[in-house]
C-alpha cells in the first residue's frame, strides 16, 4: 500500500470508525512495573551480540507464526472453541496500545508461544504480554512508524521484528535485550512486513512504494547473527523500465507460505508504480513492458535465494492488482496446491512447479481487465480492494475475506486516484482448492479487513468497524458476532481456549482477548 493511498484510503477509514467509539478502558497490564529495553537507530549495531538458542518445538495449542504454520494455512485445530461454545466466549483482557495514527496501531497478528503473545504494532514497538493475565512482561520501545502490515516471528528464545521500517531486528524472548538488527534497505523502499522464521533463516521483504527508484526486494537473513544470507530483486528491470526517476514497484507485503521439506517459499508480490499513470506518461507509458516481476508468485529457494519459478498474473498493471497473498493447500489424495490471491480479486491455485490448475474471481469487478482509457474511469477492485488481508487454507478448502471497494481515477495521468469505502458489503468466500470452485460466499455487514482465520468448525473475520465475526465453516452461516472496543484492520491468534485481536483503532488501540469460561 502506498502512502499517497493509504492517506486516501485512512480518510475514509475515519468515518466508518466514528461509529466505533473510543477503548473500553481496559488496563495495559503491568505498566511501569514492566522492562523496556531502549530503543536505538536500526542501522546501530547491537552491543555484545549473542547467540539465539537452537529452534524448539511449538506446543500444540501454540500460535508459533504469522499465518500459524509456514504454509499459510491459519488454522487453530488445537482449539477448544467450537460452533457448540462460541456464543459463550468472554472478554478476558484488553492490553492498552496508545499512540495510534491514522492507520491505527496494530495491522498484525500476534505471535503466542508458551503462554506468551508477542505482538508488534505500528511504531515497530514490540511487546511480550502473559497470554493468561494480559500482564506485559516486557516492552521494546522503537517509537518508528511503518504503513503496516508489520509483526514479528519467534523461533528458540528469539523474536524477530520490523525495526523502524528499515531493519529486522532480533530480541531475546526473555527481557527483550535487542542481539542484533540488520538494515535491509540496500534497493530503497521501506520494511512494511511480519517476519517469519524458516529452518534456521528468517524470511523478510521490502516494499517499493511510490518512491522513485525503488525496487522491492526479498531477503534471507542468518537466523543466529543476522547476516545476509542473500536478496532477490523483484525487479528484472536493471533501470526501472527506463525511468528510475519516475518508477518504482515490487517487493512483499505479506510473509510468504513456506514448503520447508521442498525448500521452496511462495512469494506474492506486489504491484509497479505509478499507475495508472503521471502527467506526460498516460497508462503506465513511463514504464513500458510487462514490469516483471510485479503481480506475480515467485518460488524462491529459502536457503539461497534462487528462483524456482515465477508466474505474473497481470502484466504491465494499471490499477493497482498486486498479487501479494498466498497459502498452501494439502489435498486429501496428498496432493499440494499452491494458491495465490491479492487485490486482482482473483484466487489461483498452481501446482508446486507453477502451471496453474484453475482461476476463480471473487468480488465485484468492473473496467479492471482494460489495459488503457481516457477520460474519468471507476474500477472495481479498487485500491484497496479485492483480497487484500490475509487468507487461510484448511481441510482442502481456502477461505478469503473480499473487499468491494471502488477507485476512480480522474484520468489515465491521475496517480493512484481516490478510493471509497462502505459502498458495498464485502464477503468471505470459501473455495475448493481441488477444483476452484465457490462452496459458498457468505456477506459481511461492513468492510472486511480482518482475513480468515479457521478454529475447528468455525471460520473467524471482523469489519472495520470492529464487529468480529465467527462463520459456520461448512455453509457459511453467520452463528456469533461480537463487537470489539474499537475498529479491526488486523487479524486474531488463537491459544487453547483464547482468541487474541488487534483492534487498532481505538483510543487506545487495544491487543483484546476472548476466552471460554473456565470449567
Amino acid at each position: 500500500m502506498s502512502a499517497l493511498r493509504a492517506l486516501a484510503l485512512l480518510a475514509v477509514l475515519a468515518l466508518a470508525l466514528a461509529a466505533c467509539g473510543g477503548g473500553d478502558g481496559g488496563g495495559s497490564g503491568s505498566g511501569d512495573a514492566a522492562l523496556t529495553a531502549t530503543a536505538a537507530t536500526a542501522t546501530e549495531p547491537a552491543a555484545r551480540p549473542r547467540p539465539c538458542q537452537a529452534p524448539d518445538a511449538p506446543a500444540a495449542a501454540d500460535w508459533p507464526s504469522a499465518n500459524h504454520d509456514l504454509a499459510g494455512g491459519r488454522a487453530a485445530s488445537a482449539s477448544g472453541i467450537t460452533a457448540a461454545n462460541v456464543k459463550t466466549l468472554e472478554r478476558a483482557w484488553a492490553y492498552e496500545l496508545p499512540g495510534g495514527g491514522q492507520f491505527g496501531i496494530a495491522a498484525t497478528t500476534p505471535v503466542i508461544r508458551d503462554g506468551v503473545v508477542y505482538l508488534g504494532d505500528l511504531r515497530t514497538n514490540v511487546h511480550a504480554i502473559d497470554l493468561r493475565t494480559g500482564n506485559r512482561r516486557w516492552m521494546v520501545e522503537v517509537d518508528e512508524w511503518v504503513y503496516g502490515p508489520s509483526g514479528v516471528a519467534v523461533r528458540g528464545g528469539c523474536v524477530y521484528a520490523n525495526r523502524a521500517g528499515r531493519a529486522i531486528a532480533a530480541y531475546r524472548a526473555a527481557d527483550g535485550e535487542r542481539l542484533w538488527s540488520t538494515d535491509i534497505l540496500a534497493n530503497g523502499g521501506l520494511v512494511n512486513f511480519q517476519p517469519v522464521v524458516a529452518g534456521d533463516t528468517v524470511l523478510a521483504a521490502t516494499s517499493s512504494l511510490s518512491i522513485p527508484g525503488a525496487r522491492g526486494t526479498l531477503y534471507g537473513l542468518d537466523a543466529v547473527t543476522g547476516d545476509v544470507r542473500w536478496s532477490f530483486d523483484t525487479i528484472v528491470s536493471a533501470d526501472l523500465w527506463g525511468h528510475p526517476e519516475i518508477n518504482s514497484g515490487g517487493g512483499a507485503w505479506h510473509p510468504p507460505a513456506v514448503d520447508l521439506a521442498a525448500g521452496v517459499a511462495y512469494w506474492g508480490i506486489s504491484n509497479p508504480y505509478p499507475f495508472p499513470g503521471v502527467a506526460g506518461w498516460p497508462n503506465g507509458a513511463s514504464r513500458p513492458g510487462d514490469n516483471r516481476w510485479t503481480d506475480s508468485i515467485l518460488a524462491v529457494g529459502i536457503d539461497d535465494g534462487e528462483l524456482r519459478w515465477g508466474r505474473q498474473h497481470v502484466a504491465h498493471d494499471i490499477f493497482d492488482r498486486d498479487a501479494v497473498l498466498t497459502g498452501i493447500a494439502t489435498l486429501a489424495d496428498g496432493r499440494t496446491v499452491v494458491i495465490s490471491t491479492g487485490k486482482m480479486g482473483r484466487v489461483i491455485g498452481l501446482d508446486p512447479d507453477g502451471a496453474a490448475l484453475w482461476d476463480t474471481p471473487v468480488g465485484i469487478h468492473q473496467n479492471d481487465d482494460l489495459e488503457s482509457f481516457e477520460g474519468r474511469l471507476e474500477v472495481m477492485p479498487g485500491a484497496a480492494g479485492g483480497v487484500v488481508t490475509p487468507i487461510a487454507v484448511a481441510g482442502g478448502t481456502v477461505y478469503v475475506s473480499v473487499v468491494n471497494a471502488p477507485t476512480v481515477y480522474d484520468s489515465p495521468e491521475h496517480t493512484e486516484g481516490s478510493t471509497s469505502l462502505g459502498v458495498h458489503p464485502s464477503q468471505l468466500v470459501a473455495i475448493d482448492a481441488a477444483s476452484g470452485e465457490v462452496v459458498w460466499e457468505a456477506e459481511l455487514p461492513g468492510d472486511g479487513f480482518g482475513g480468515a482465520t479457521v478454529v475447528n468448525d468455525l471460520v473467524f473475520t471482523s469489519v472495520i468497524t470492529g464487529l468480529i465475526l465467527a462463520l459456520d465453516r461448512a455453509t457459511g452461516e453467520i452463528v456469533w458476532r461480537h463487537q470489539a472496543p474499537g475498529g479491526i484492520n488486523g487479524w486474531p491468534a488463537v491459544a487453547g481456549d483464547t482468541l487474541v485481536v488487534p483492534v487498532g483503532f481505538g483510543d487506545p488501540g487495544v491487543l483484546y482477548a476472548l476466552r471460554l469460561p473456565s470449567p
